[in-house]
This record gives C-alpha cells, sequence and structure tokens, in this order.
C-alpha cells in the first residue's frame, strides 16, 4: 500500500502521499514481483480498519488479521465508507472514494492502520498474505480548519 497523506481528517477522502490515490498490488512472496497475469491477478480484495498498534506479517493467520479489525462504536454509523472493495487489474488495484466517520481517539492504540484482504484469505487454496498501511490518527473534520484570532 502506498503511504497516505496525513494527517487524515473524518469524513474526508484518504488519499496516498501528494494527493495520489493509494494503490494496493498483489505481489509473489518469493520473487517480490507483482503478480500481472493469471486469475489471480483479478481478485477482488476488500479494505478494513485494523487497530493502529499492531504489526502482522507473514507469521499472521487470517484470524489474527480479523480479530484485530476495527468495527464502529455501537450506535455509530459504519466506520468506513465509499469503495470498500478493489478489483485487482494486472495485479494492481487503486482505491477511490473512501473516508472515515470517525476519529481514532476511542481505540486503545488511538490510532488506526488501513488493511487489505481476500474474502476468506486464500485464492485457490493458496494463501494470500493481507496488507497493512503504517499506523495513522484520525482527527475529527472539525479540527481540520483552525483559526487563531490575534491583536497585531
Amino acid at each position: 500500500m502506498a503511504r497516505l497523506s496525513l494527517p487524515v481528517f473524518t469524513s474526508s477522502k484518504i488519499e496516498g502521499e501528494g494527493s495520489l490515490n493509494i494503490s494496493i498490488a498483489l505481489v509473489d512472496a518469493l520473487t517480490r514481483q507483482v503478480v500481472a497475469s493469471g486469475k489471480e491477478s483479478l481478485m477482488k480484495v476488500e479494505i478494513v480498519i485494523l487497530e493502529g498498534d499492531v504489526e502482522g506479517g507473514e507469521e499472521w493467520t487470517a484470524q489474527d488479521f480479523d480479530n484485530n479489525i476495527v468495527k464502529e462504536r455501537e450506535g455509530k454509523r459504519p466506520l468506513i465508507s465509499g469503495d470498500v472493495f478493489v478489483t485487482l487489474n494486472g495485479g494492481i488495484g487503486t482505491v477511490g472514494e473512501l473516508s472515515l466517520t470517525d476519529n481514532s481517539s476511542w481505540t486503545r492504540s488511538r490510532k488506526f492502520r488501513l488493511g487489505a484482504r481476500t474474502e476468506d484469505g486464500c485464492f485457490n487454496g493458496i494463501r494470500v498474505l493481507e496488507a497493512q498501511s503504517e499506523s495513522f490518527v484520525v482527527k475529527d473534520h472539525r479540527g481540520e480548519c483552525e483559526f487563531l484570532i490575534g491583536f497585531p
């Protein structure tokens, strides 16, 4: 996943650095090359929100990943809105409109991570490791514009 443009505010589009779209790639674990052909290069992945203080990798199971997905607070709207599914084309996908509806101050780490996963963690019986962004704070959009009143 691309690095995110920080800070992230609620209800604002999540973007990559330089206001670029966020891209996701399916990479062969052995060669570290993008899987550009075959049925797997066209798979669909889901974008989710993870706890910001966890780091996974090859030692994670799909269940470990799922256990760290953050859900909305009770009585609130879904935490993530927009294009939560991305279809890869040639092993690469672009995240469309995506935003968060709540700040991250209520979570144990006070941060989130974006995560990407296949529906069941596999493709034709082969494990597909989930992706994670770096951790980031989500601030309430009301704090997006701040002004200071002063006397010259």
